[in-house]
């Protein structure tokens, strides 16, 4: 299965760090609960123990604490976003903006354009389709196209094309931020990130 290039060295640190942020901050939860259970007790020491955070009341305050924890900080990212190599069966396009004033109008220089993509996907080795979204602050709409092999990296929210003959497709996407390469640029000129060459993705 393909793997980030190892010459996309922080793209690697970038996921790795992503990951290990979310495990630290679900850790910080849990010990905010607990030691709010634990403040609670020995607040109330005279307090009977029916009337204490103690034995199953403690193990309920602590699976609740794991679960919205879970959903809070979206672990089930770990066993959901996974490297996979699919062929794009529909692309969907739409665009919106959000401004304080009109972009219609010529003096409307502050608006926030927005292109939302939505593809429906046939991953390999399954009969299956599926969906994936994700929005593109700026794109290119043969970039996606349908007959276009994608593949996902776990910790990556862009899809990398490969495979697609089109002009568009040929250019490289920051799988990072979603921003298109502009000529031949190595790193994105919106985040900094190095771009991943389609070439570089060993696909067994």
């Amino acid at each position: 299965m393909a793997k980030i290039p190892s010459q996309n060295q922080d793209l690697r640190r970038y996921v790795l760090f992503r990951d290990l942020r979310k495990l630290f901050l679900y850790a910080i939860w849990l010990a905010i609960w607990y030691f709010g259970a634990y403040a609670y007790n020995q607040n109330h020491q005279t307090y009977p123990p029916e009337r204490r955070m103690e034995g199953w009341k403690l193990l309920l305050w602590m699976l609740a604490s794991a679960i919205l924890g879970f959903v809070l900080f979206r672990l089930w990212m770990f066993f959901t976003d996974r490297t996979y190599r699919a062929v794009i069966t529909r692309s969907g396009l739409s665009q919106s903006y959000e401004a304080s004033r009109d972009p219609g109008l010529h003096n409307a220089t502050d608006y926030d354009f927005r292109l939302n993509t939505a593809l429906q996907i046939q991953k390999r080795g399954r009969s299956k389709k599926s969906r994936i979204h994700f929005e593109q602050k700026l794109g290119f709409y043969f970039y996606y196209y349908e007959g276009t092999e994608i593949v996902k990296l776990h910790g990556l929210p862009y899809p990398i094309a490969v495979g697609n003959q089109h002009p568009d497709a040929q250019k490289r996407i920051c799988a990072a931020c979603g921003q298109i390469a502009i000529d031949e640029e190595s790193h994105c000129h919106v985040c900094g990130h190095s771009l991943i060459d389609p070439k570089d993705l060993h696909i067994q």
